[in-house]
């Protein structure tokens, strides 16, 4: 799956737009192809990484899947999913003066930028900054 992704994101980004396929389906280089007298057909990238993604089962074209997908991600990887974005949190005096005093400590250290802790705990970084301030 990872080497079918790495070759879909080479294809997409070609720059001159098409990728040349011989008549038995392989990617070929335009210029060789054209050395060695081989009939190519251009073929828009973009339909072809959709055909082999969906080959695969990832239809990426299907907005409930991808919209499933994100929120998969985002709770394997710690974050919010798309659903619960919509809603603020607030936090208390307490907490925000506990997030000020952590980050002293993380910044003793040396070990994270501001924007980086404010993602972390999952506020903006102007509201972090605004924090700082008071």
């Amino acid at each position: 799956m990872r080497e079918l992704i790495k070759e879909a994101i080479a294809d997409l980004k070609r720059t001159d737009g098409f990728i040349y396929v011989t008549a038995d389906g392989k990617k070929i280089d335009l210029h060789e192809a054209a050395a060695r007298g081989i009939a190519v057909t251009p073929v828009n990238p973009k339909d072809e990484v959709i055909k082999k993604l969906e080959a695969a089962g990832l239809f990426l074209t299907d907005g409930k899947f991808v919209g499933e997908l994100t929120d998969l991600i985002a709770t394997l990887s710690g974050g919010s999913s798309s659903k619960g974005s919509g809603k603020r949190r607030t936090f208390s005096d307490s907490e925000k003066s506990k997030i000020v005093e952590e980050w002293q400590k993380v910044e003793a250290a040396g070990k994270k930028t501001k924007a980086a802790f404010a993602r972390e705990i999952g506020v903006g970084y102007q509201t972090f900054i605004n924090w700082l301030k008071s």
